[in-house]
């Protein structure tokens, strides 16, 4: 009698996962997303927002801990053993910060343990004894909140769509989506750009998403003359995003409440970016910047020395950025003296303390991984001794702080480059831009080859602020080479021969500004209308040429 019940036994056990045969040991639990009950682990955000999310054989928290790889993640008789040290540490925390976690066997559902992180300088650890509950498949992860109230938090601000320099404040393309005026400047508004306000489109024309030019932007559907697909920087929107903001219009875009069939999207989870290697023969840079609480933007720049001690060629840049970045951009030092170095100035918006706007050596855009390469045969030499500022632009979007960090890889150019390119920058003509109350009015300016040697010019573009509405650019013999209509997202042209600019020529560029014929009109600190002229605000405006050639 006692061999069938010892095989009852051991059968259940199998089925639990409390047990194995002989010596093998039971299977781990699947992986997942476990939430943590009450505050983060690390302290910072509203109760239930933190979760220990499980891979294959990584492991992450929601709040900070970046992806590493678990020292033990297996299977034994009492549950899922889960051990990972994080070695750098995690958000504001340095040193090693340590998670023991063990997953209940059965239904794999709770995960118990414990989490130590250092406490101060004097390297005394804070235990924190958690309880984490699988998140269940299906369910939408949103808080309940109203549908257009989700949009915009986890589309509009996550993605960048609203920080200042977009359609934020300055309302680029006149569209605003921060939170006090999304809603009234989509929904039955008509599209601003020439062509699609021809056509009668409207931003949002509720119940049609298919009609919609809000969707057909984010879908990249729009037609010739109708811009670029939306965003405009970094990837296209991931699908159940586009398939959100659809199901909301369809659903005849409410303002407030909750659309039935609106899809679910996944957990918002701020995890930080890893350190790239450094590249064999290159050399890195690390920004470490200030930190952000939820919700606050900052832009600024910091000075340093060139990493190199000899003159370098790079052939690459690679950056990797932690989430939050709208863009980042490195400036030489072009003015007389030397720059304060090792110092974050939040005040000074693309490094022009010390460097002519749009002077950039590289950059990257809204990404939180992008590499820059020049065309075949051309390099960039970094100089030695001299200084260059990192001019980076965040916002958080999340619920707990987040840093400025960003690593900067310079990779060397294989070989020998046949060119090495130089930055085009021209604006000494803007300076003298007035444009009176109600009237457009065209501001020209000329890009000299004064030097004696042929100048072979492969890119160009153009910058205005939002009252330009086209820049223009010529050669000497009158042919246009460039032309924008939309100053919130120029254009970068490349040319393939390069352009030949014998000493003597010249590029020809012209910005049209308006100031209160189909643009708002400026007004003084009275609120009266008043004339357009150079500034660094985008209440102001600006015509700058700007590109990159070589010499021989």
């Amino acid at each position: 009698m006692r061999a069938p019940i010892i095989a009852v036994v051991l059968v259940a056990g199998l089925v639990a996962g409390t047990t194995s045969l002989a010596g093998t040991p039971p299977p781990r639990c699947p992986t997942g997303r476990f939430v943590v009950q009450g505050n983060p682990l690390l302290g910072f955000g509203a109760a239930d927002s933190d979760a220990v999310v499980v891979g294959d054989t990584q492991v992450s928290t929601a709040t900070g801990c970046a992806q590493v790889k678990a020292r033990r993640l297996k299977g034994t008789r009492k549950g899922t053993k889960v051990v990972v040290t994080w070695t750098t540490g995690c958000g504001i925390w340095n040193g090693p910060i340590k998670l023991t976690a063990m997953i209940e066997n059965g239904e794999c559902r709770t995960m118990t343990g414990t989490f130590k992180y250092p406490r101060s300088s004097d390297g005394r650890k804070v235990t924190r004894v958690f309880t984490a509950v699988r998140e269940v498949d299906g369910t939408c992860q949103d808080g309940g909140i109203d549908t257009f109230a989700l949009i915009q938090r986890r589309i509009f601000y996550a993605r960048g769509c609203n920080v200042s320099t977009c359609h934020g404040p300055y309302a680029q393309a006149d569209l605003d989506l921060s939170q006090e005026s999304a809603y009234l400047e989509l929904v039955g508004v008509a599209a601003n750009n020439a062509t699609a306000h021809a056509a009668g489109k409207l931003r949002v024309a509720p119940g049609d998403a298919l009609t919609s030019f809000l969707s057909q932007k984010l879908h990249g559907t729009q037609l010739a003359g109708e811009g670029s697909r939306m965003p405009l920087i970094g990837p296209q929107l991931p699908t159940d995003e586009r398939a959100l903001i659809d199901a909301w219009i369809n659903a005849g875009a409410p303002q407030t409440g909750r659309v039935a069939d609106a899809p679910c999207l996944p957990p918002n989870d701020y995890v930080p970016t890893a350190a790239p290697p450094v590249p064999p023969g290159g050399h890195q840079i690390l920004l470490e910047g200030p930190w952000l609480q939820p919700g606050q933007e900052q832009e600024g720049c910091l000075w340093m020395k060139v990493p190199n001690n000899v003159d370098f060629t790079a052939g690459k840049w690679e950056f990797a950025l932690n989430p939050g970045t709208h863009h980042f951009a490195i400036f030489p030092w072009t003015k007389p003296g030397t720059p304060t170095t090792g110092v974050w100035n939040a005040t000074d918006i693309g490094c022009i303390s010390g460097s002519d706007f749009g002077n950039t050596l590289s950059g990257a855009p809204q990404a939180p991984y992008f590499v820059a390469t020049y065309p075949a045969g051309i390099g960039r030499v970094v100089e030695a001794g001299t200084y260059i500022g990192l001019n980076a632009h965040y916002r958080n979007y999340w619920q707990v702080p987040i840093q400025i960090k960003i690593w900067t890889n310079i990779h060397p150019y294989a070989g020998t480059p046949v060119h090495f390119g130089q930055t085009v920058v021209d604006y000494t003509d803007m300076f003298s831009i007035s444009v009176p109350p109600n009237t457009q009015k065209i501001q020209p300016g000329r890009w000299v080859n004064d030097s004696s040697q042929v100048r072979y010019l492969y890119s160009v573009t153009g910058h205005m602020h939002q009252r330009g509405i086209r820049f223009t650019a010529k050669k000497s013999d009158g042919s246009v080479i460039y032309e924008n209509f939309d100053y919130a997202h120029p254009i970068f042209r490349e040319f393939v021969p390069p352009i030949v600019l014998n000493p003597g020529d010249w590029i020809d560029y012209e910005c049209l500004h308006d100031n209160g014929v189909t643009k708002p009109v400026r007004k003084d600190a009275s609120g009266n209308p008043t004339t357009l002229r150079f500034g660094v605000t985008t209440e102001d405006e600006m015509c700058t040429l700007n590109g990159e050639f070589y010499t021989n």
